[in-house]
Formats: structure tokens, C-alpha cells, sequence
């Protein structure tokens, strides 16, 4: 793996993204890398929050556009979380923390399909299923954890 780390890191995009002091490289990435952030995690916690009981007059059938905001967040943050992690392999690599945040990501995708097919589904605006509720509040917990597991692997590299 070591190698793989080194290779990826040596790419000439990589160490451009590391090291220039241009504000296209490591800033521009950085901060796009924050929107998906907001895009995504912003995304799951309103429906999250929604189908948990906040604001109970919306209805939840007006939330369905989300998921689509959810998913665009998150394919940014796939290719400049990509592109970060590329610019400091060998560091970034080696950090079980890092590794966490990936394995709750996967979980929080996983818990947005039958989240998605409540908000989506024709029932949306009636009771909220105590299943459903459960995922949500779950979801809550776990883009809570991404966000602070991916704060934490610069401070615990």
C-alpha cells in the first residue's frame, strides 16, 4: 500500500494541489470540498431533522427536492475528498480516522435509500413510522460523525 500512497501522492496534480500557493489548488479544493459538505450533510439533516418531528406543519412531500441536492453535495465531495486525499496520501493514508469517516459515510448512504423512498413515497405526508423516525435519527447521528471524524484527521495524524 506504501507504494500505491507514494505514487499517488508524487502525481503532478497532487503535489500542485499540495504545494502551490495559488488560490486554484489546495484553497479552491478545500473550500468546494466545504459546499459538498453543506450540499450533503446540510441535506440529510433537514430531512433528518423533519422526519424526527421539526417542523411539523411542513409537509414532508415538500422536501423531496433534498435527495437530489443530497446527491449532488456528495459527488462533489467525492471527487475534491478524492482530490485532498490524493495531495496528502501518505500522511492521510495511514490515519485510522480517516478510514472511519469513509465506513460512516458508507453507512449514511445506505440509511438514505429507505429514507428517500418515505420522503419519495406516497404516505410521506401522513404519520411518520417509528422505523422511519429511528433512520432519521440514526442518519442525524451519523452525518454528525462524518462531519466530526473528518475534522478530527488533522488533528489526530
Amino acid at each position: 500500500m506504501a507504494s500505491y500512497l507514494e505514487w499517488l501522492q508524487d502525481l503532478p496534480f497532487s503535489m500542485w494541489i499540495a504545494g502551490s500557493e495559488s488560490l486554484l489548488s489546495f484553497p479552491l479544493v478545500l473550500f468546494l470540498h466545504s459546499v459538498g459538505m453543506g450540499l450533503s450533510a446540510g441535506s440529510a439533516f433537514i430531512l433528518g431533522m423533519r422526519l424526527v418531528g421539526v417542523g411539523r406543519p411542513l409537509p414532508v412531500s415538500s422536501l423531496r427536492i433534498f435527495p437530489k441536492i443530497f446527491w449532488g453535495g456528495f459527488f462533489l465531495n467525492l471527487v475534491t475528498g478524492s482530490i485532498l486525499f490524493a495531495a496528502h496520501a501518505t500522511t492521510t493514508g495511514y490515519i485510522p480516522m480517516y478510514y472511519l469517516k469513509l465506513a460512516l459515510i458508507a453507512v449514511g448512504v445506505v440509511l438514505s435509500v429507505p429514507i428517500r423512498s418515505f420522503v419519495d413515497g406516497a404516505a410521506s405526508d401522513g404519520t411518520i413510522p417509528s422505523r422511519v423516525r429511528g433512520l432519521a435519527t440514526l442518519s442525524l447521528l451519523v452525518w454528525t460523525a462524518v462531519i466530526t471524524t473528518g475534522r478530527l484527521i488533522a488533528y489526530v495524524g
